[in-house]
C-alpha cells in the first residue's frame, strides 16, 4: 500500500510517502515545504513532487487529541469536526493540519485519511500527572489539564529501543528526551507514559528554541496587570520570542547559540546553561516518579546530533546511576547507539514520526491492532 504521510507545522510540511505492508516499509519520497503562505499550497507542491503515484491511504499528524481521541483513527466527519473544536487548545497547530487534511482530502477524495495525534501516547497519564492546582471544575468543566505533546516520537524511540533489544516498551521504564526545538522530557514506566514535561500546552516544561518552558503564572499575570502587556502579545512572546532565542539574543538554533558561547558571548552561555539545567532536572524527577529507570533515551535534533549537550546534561547525575562514555558520546554515527554504560544506561535513537504515522495509518486501514 503506498501511503503519504503529511506532516503539518505552524508554518512548514514535512512529507514522506511509503511502500507498507504490514511486514515491511520503505520510502519512496520525502521532503518539506517551508515559509509557505498557506498549508493549501504546500499540500499542493507535495502532490506536485510525487507527480501520479497512486496513493491508497494518506496519515496527518494531528497536534491536539484532547481527552477524546487515544489512538490514531480513520478520519470522518465526527472526527473532522473533534479536531476543529480542538483547534481553541491549539490554535497555532490543529488549524494548520486541518487545511492539510482538507486540501489533501480533496486532491485524494477516495483515499483513507488517517489521524495520528500528539497526545495520544500520553492518555495513560494517571489523574496525579495531569491535574492541576486549580479548583476542579477547571478540570471536569474546562478541561484545563496537562496533556503532554510529542507522543509520536516518544512512542517511536521507546518501541524502536525495545525493537533493538528483541523486547516490548512493556519490559522497561524508560526516560525519552526529545530534544530539538521542541523539547520534552517522557516517564515511560512499562510501555505506558506516566508523565512528561510538555502541558496544557507545548509551552510547559523544558526551555525550548523560542518557548519559555516553565514559567511562574504569577509573572505573566503581573505583566499583564502591572506592566501593560497583552495576553495577545504574551503569548507571542511566549512562544516565539523566548527559550534559546530569548535568552541568548542570539538565535532559536542550538548550534548558534553553541558557537557564541563558545566564543565568549556570555548570555549564549547562560542559554545553554540554563537548557541543560531544566533537563537534567526533569530527568532526576522522572527517576523518582519511576523509583529508577532502565534507559535514557536522547531523540531529536539536539538529542541526536549534539554530543556536548547530552554529556552536559548527563554530567549533574553521576550519583543517580546516568553517565555518558566520552568517546562514544563523540563518535560522528547516526545510527541508534549506546553512549553510556553503567549503571543505568545512555542511548541515542533516531527518532522517525512519519515511519510511525505510515504504520498506523497502514493499521487502521487493515484494523491491524496497534503495537
Amino acid at each position: 500500500m503506498k501511503i503519504l504521510v503529511l506532516n503539518a507545522g505552524s508554518s512548514s510540511l514535512k512529507f514522506s510517502l511509503f511502500e507498507a505492508s504490514p511486514d515491511s516499509e520503505r520510502v519512496l519520497a520525502n521532503g518539506e515545504a517551508e515559509r509557505v503562505s498557506g498549508m493549501g499550497k504546500a499540500v499542493a507542491s507535495v502532490f506536485k513532487q510525487i507527480g501520479d503515484v497512486p496513493v491508497e491511504a494518506v496519515g496527518h499528524r494531528i497536534v491536539h487529541g484532547g481527552d477524546r481521541f487515544y489512538q490514531s483513527v480513520i478520519i470522518d466527519s465526527e472526527v473532522e469536526k473533534g479536531i476543529e473544536e480542538l483547534s481553541i487548545l491549539a490554535p497555532l497547530h490543529n488549524p494548520h493540519n486541518l487545511e492539510a487534511y482538507r486540501t489533501a482530502r480533496e486532491r485524494l477524495p477516495g483515499a483513507a485519511h488517517v489521524a495520528v495525534f500528539d497526545t495520544a501516547f500520553h492518555h495513560t497519564l494517571p489523574p496525579r500527572a495531569y491535574v492541576y492546582g486549580l479548583p476542579y471544575e477547571y478540570l471536569t468543566q474546562k478541561k484545563i489539564r496537562r496533556y503532554g505533546f510529542h507522543g509520536i516520537s516518544h512512542r517511536y524511540v521507546s518501541w524502536r529501543f525495545a525493537q533493538l533489544h528483541g523486547k516490548t516498551r512493556a519490559d522497561y521504564k524508560m526516560i525519552t528526551c526529545h530534544l530539538g526545538n521542541g523539547c520534552s522530557v517522557c516517564a515511560i514506566e512499562h510501555g505506558r507514559s506516566i508523565d512528561t514535561s510538555m502541558g496544557f500546552t507545548p509551552l510547559e516544561g523544558l526551555i525550548m528554541g523560542a518557548r519559555s518552558g516553565d514559567v511562574d503564572a504569577g509573572a505573566v499575570l503581573h505583566l499583564i496587570t502591572h506592566e501593560s502587556e497583552s495576553p495577545a502579545r504574551l503569548l507571542d512572546v511566549l512562544n516565539s520570542e523566548s527559550g534559546l532565542k530569548g535568552i541568548s539574543g542570539v538565535s532559536n538554533d542550538m548550534r548558534d547559540v553553541q558557537r557564541a558561547s563558545d566564543g565568549g558571548n556570555e548570555r549564549a552561555g547562560l542559554a545553554v546553561d540554563a537548557f541543560c539545567y531544566r533537563v537534567a532536572k526533569y530527568i532526576g524527577s522522572y527517576l523518582a516518579a519511576m523509583n529508577g529507570a532502565d534507559v535514557l533515551i536522547f531523540a531529536g535534533g539536539i538529542g541526536e546530533n549534539a554530543p556536548a549537550i547530552r554529556a552536559r546534561i548527563c554530567a549533574g547525575l553521576g550519583n543517580l546511576g546516568i553517565a555518558t562514555d566520552a568517546d562514544a558520546n563523540a563518535a560522528a554515527r547516526h545510527d541508534a547507539r549506546q553512549i553510556g554504560y553503567s549503571p543505568i544506561p545512555v542511548w541515542v535513537v533516531p527518532t522517525d514520526e512519519d515511519l510511525l504515522i505510515a504504520r498506523d495509518t497502514l493499521r487502521c486501514v487493515l484494523k491491524i491492532p496497534r503495537e
